[in-house]
């Protein structure tokens, strides 16, 4: 099976100080044309371990693609690790060194030494133009047996790290170039169709339960289920040369999972509770007002200013029921009307305290209410506080956003 691997150059991605977002952009962009990345590696400025990296990469992968280390000074060391990889030594393109000559003319500068070393290439590489920067990439054919272990050929693509200039090199040639090393070596062009369905309201080992099948490793299409913030995912994905059919079998596997889990999906690709609730109640001309107790405004920030109604925030000083005039021990339900009344909204969510203090110790069993209201339909339920406090507040938004989706659909 033709696969890539993408491997990232930089000591400031080793120890923390960026983050490497090419690998994840490249990931993606192969995901469309259906070529399968096996590894991400991310490796620093080592010219030892970075020809180590290189050589395992070619020995396994028939596409490695490459970002970072084309720059002019001493850490820049790509260009070096990937001609001592497969046992070439470097060449100069005179094309590419009057190209980055003329940048610095463009640009009312004078063009440093240093910078010469970036129209260097490993022997046999040709040159993959950086329309507006300064480190050209290349393209790197490797027959395996030779410099390399294995069989068959392997193709690095080398770009810059600077994320601009490797998006447009990847849109200019990169794309391209990748698409048809997978013809040359398979003689076909395959694509993949995806589709993501978003759940709510059971655990990730409870839909998994659901769908014994559908989570196979070995089938076709694959379902991948993932979390995040309560929130379960599962992408479905086929791979093929026919994409039509590759999205029958999508859509067939997507009907399967809607008979299994019913209203548990809420909804496909980007789409959150607060989305398609918020869509909801504008398609139908209503607003939304909120009041809140342990998430602090956090739900008010969902929802979307078209249909937003208001929204009160009890910092635990009872604030709400007072504004509202009612009683300190009122219902939910009760405040939940008032403050409808007062906004004039069609809906009201609310979500109730957070522990606090000496309560910390019993969060677990400490129970938040949430509640919505719709017209005169009224829902309220009570869950334990027990989760992290990093996404305590995004569950208990998402769980009133959820009573009202019941009410609303």
């Amino acid at each position: 099976m033709f696969a890539a691997e993408i491997i990232s150059i930089g000591d400031e991605l080793t120890s923390g100080a960026l983050v490497d977002t090419n690998s994840a952009y490249l990931s993606r962009e192969l995901a469309d044309p259906g070529i399968p990345v096996l590894c991400h590696t991310t490796v620093g400025d080592d010219l030892a371990a970075m020809v180590g990296v290189f050589r395992a990469a070619l020995s396994r992968s028939d596409l490695v693609l490459v970002t970072g280390g084309l720059g002019p000074t001493e850490d820049d060391l790509t260009r070096q690790a990937a001609a001592e990889s497969v046992g070439v030594d470097l060449t100069q393109d005179l094309s590419a060194m009057e190209h980055i000559r003329a940048l610095f003319e463009i640009r009312g500068r004078a063009m440093p030494s240093s910078n010469e070393i970036q129209s260097f290439f490993p022997r046999g590489a040709r040159v993959i133009g950086n329309p507006h920067g300064t480190a050209p990439g290349f393209e790197l054919e490797v027959c395996r047996g030779e410099a390399v272990p294995g069989s068959g050929r392997a193709k690095m693509l080398v770009f810059p790290g600077v994320p601009a200039e490797l998006r447009e090199m990847w849109e200019c040639s990169g794309r391209r170039l990748s698409l048809n090393w997978q013809y040359e070596l398979t003689g076909k062009r395959y694509t993949t169709v995806t589709r993501v369905l978003r759940t709510f309201g059971a655990g990730e080992s409870d839909v998994e339960s659901r769908l014994p099948h559908l989570i196979a490793r070995d089938r076709d299409p694959r379902v991948g289920i993932t979390a995040a913030q309560g929130v379960i995912s599962l992408r479905i994905a086929a791979r093929g040369e026919d994409a039509a059919e590759c999205r029958r079998r999508v859509d067939e596997t997507a009907r399967v999972i809607y008979d299994r889990l019913g209203d548990l999906v809420f909804g496909e690709g980007d789409a959150t509770l607060a989305s398609v609730v918020s869509e909801k109640l504008a398609a139908a001309g209503k607003r939304l007002a909120v009041l809140e107790w342990g998430t602090g405004g956090f739900l008010a920030q969902q929802v979307p200013r078209a249909v937003f109604a208001g929204g009160l925030v009890d910092s635990g000083d009872g604030l709400i029921r007072k504004t509202l005039g009612l009683a300190a021990g009122a219902p939910l339900e009760e405040t939940l009307r008032a403050w409808r009344k007062t906004t004039g909204a069609d809906a009201v969510l609310a979500v109730g305290p957070f522990p606090a203090g000496e309560e910390e110790t019993l969060a677990e069993r400490f129970p938040v209410p949430t509640a919505a209201l719709l017209g005169d339909a009224y829902r309220e339920a009570s869950y334990p506080y027990g989760f992290h406090p990093a996404i305590v507040k995004p569950v208990f938004a998402a769980r009133a956003f959820d009573l009202l989706r019941r009410l609303l659909f």
